[in-house]
C-alpha cells in the first residue's frame, strides 16, 4: 500500500494535463476520420499495449523477450473460450485473460530467469514456438487451423461495441488507464528495483533485491499487458487465427520499441505509431517491408542506439539546454 501511495504521489500536474489533452483530442478523433483509419488506429493501440509490455521487460528491467505475441494470443484465446464456451460476460472474461496470462508469465519467469543474459531470450523464442504450435494444433481450445470465429463484441451495461467508433473508445480508455499504471510503476519502489536490475543485477542483489522474484514480476506485468491486448483484439476482430500470433509479430514489437526508444514509455507510442502508419503509407511495398525494417533498424542502431526518443533527448541536452543556462551564467 505504501508503494502504491508513493507511486501515486509521483503523478505530477504536467502528466495529468497531458493525459487530459490526449483524452480530449482522442475523443474527437472518431468524428474526423474514416472508419478504415479508425480500424488502423484500433489495431495500432492494441499493438501499443504489446509494445508497452516489451518496454516494461526491456526498458525497465533489461530483459529481452520474443514471446510477446504468444502471450498476446493466450489472452485472446482465453477471452474467446470464456465468452463462447462458458458464456462469461465481457469484463470478467477480460479480467480472466489478464490474470491468466500474467500468472502463466509469472510461473514461466521463475524457470526462465534462472537462465542468465541472452539464454533467457533463447528460452522465450522456444516459448513463442510452443505457443504458436498449440494455437495451431489444440483444436478443442483454439479451433486449430480453422481458428475461432463469431466472438461477440465487448458489452457493458447494455452498451455493445459493435462498430469501429465504439471499439475505439473502449481501447482508447484502456490505453489511457494502462499509461497511468505504468507511470505509477515507473516511480514506485518496484519500478526502481526493475531499473536497479537493468543497470547492474549483481549490485541490486547486494542491495537486497530478489532478482529472480523481481524479474518474474516484471514478466508477469508484461504478460498482463499482453493479456489485455489479446482480450481487446478478440472483441475487436471477432475471429482468431494462429497465423496472427507469430514469432514475426513478436519481432515487430521489438522493432517498434527500439525505433521509439526504451528510455521512456513514450518510446512505445512513437515506435508503434510510426510503424503502424508506415505500413499504410507504403502499402504497395508490403512485400519488402521486412527488408525496409531491417535496414532501418541497422542504421538506427549505428547512428542512434537509444532510438528516436533517446536521440531527441541527446539533441536537447547538447544544443537547447546549454542555451537556456547561458543567460543565468552571464
Amino acid at each position: 500500500m505504501t508503494a502504491l501511495v508513493e507511486g501515486l504521489k509521483s503523478i505530477k500536474k504536467p502528466f495529468l494535463i497531458t493525459i487530459l489533452i490526449v483524452l480530449i483530442l482522442g475523443s474527437g478523433l472518431p468524428f474526423v476520420t474514416s472508419s478504415y483509419m479508425l480500424r488502423v488506429l484500433n489495431i495500432a493501440m492494441i499493438a501499443y499495449l504489446c509494445v508497452l509490455s516489451v518496454y516494461v521487460l526491456l526498458g525497465m528491467c533489461g530483459q529481452n523477450s520474443f514471446a510477446q505475441a504468444g502471450l498476446w494470443g493466450v489472452g485472446a484465446y482465453l477471452t474467446a473460450n470464456m465468452t463462447l464456451k462458458l458464456g462469461v460476460s465481457s469484463v470478467p472474461a477480460m479480467i480472466v485473460a489478464i490474470a491468466g496470462t500474467a500468472l502463466l508469465a509469472f510461473i514461466l519467469g521463475f524457470a526462465f530467469f534462472r537462465l542468465r543474459q541472452y539464454y533467457f531470450t533463447f528460452a522465450t523464442i522456444g516459448l513463442m514456438t510452443i505457443l504458436n504450435g498449440l494455437f495451431m494444433n489444440w483444436t478443442p481450445v483454439t479451433g486449430g487451423a480453422l481458428g475461432i470465429s463469431d466472438i461477440p463484441p465487448f458489452q457493458l451495461f447494455g452498451f455493445t461495441a459493435d462498430n469501429e467508433t465504439a471499439k475505439f473508445f473502449i481501447i482508447f480508455l484502456v490505453c489511457l488507464i494502462v499509461n497511468v499504471i505504468i507511470k505509477v510503476l515507473f516511480h514506485s519502489p518496484l519500478g526502481r528495483s526493475f531499473m536497479a536490475i537493468r543497470d547492474n543485477e549483481l549490485a541490486a542483489d547486494c542491495l537486497g533485491v530478489n532478482s529472480l522474484l523481481t524479474k518474474s514480476i516484471a514478466f508477469a506485468i508484461s504478460g498482463a499487458l499482453c493479456g489485455a491486448a489479446g482480450a481487446l483484439y478478440a472483441f475487436l476482430s471477432g475471429y482468431l487465427s494462429y497465423q496472427t500470433f507469430t514469432y514475426q509479430q513478436s519481432t515487430m514489437y521489438l522493432i517498434m520499441i527500439m525505433l521509439g526508444g526504451t528510455i521512456s514509455p513514450a518510446g512505445a507510442i512513437i515506435g508503434t505509431l510510426i510503424i503502424s502508419l508506415l505500413q499504410e503509407w507504403v502499402r504497395p511495398l508490403q512485400n519488402y517491408m521486412q527488408f525496409i525494417y531491417g535496414i532501418g533498424i541497422m542504421i538506427l542502431m549505428i547512428i542512434q542506439p537509444e532510438g528516436i526518443l533517446g536521440g531527441g533527448k541527446a539533441l536537447y541536452e547538447k544544443y537547447i539546454k546549454p542555451r537556456k543556462r547561458s543567460p543565468k551564467a552571464e
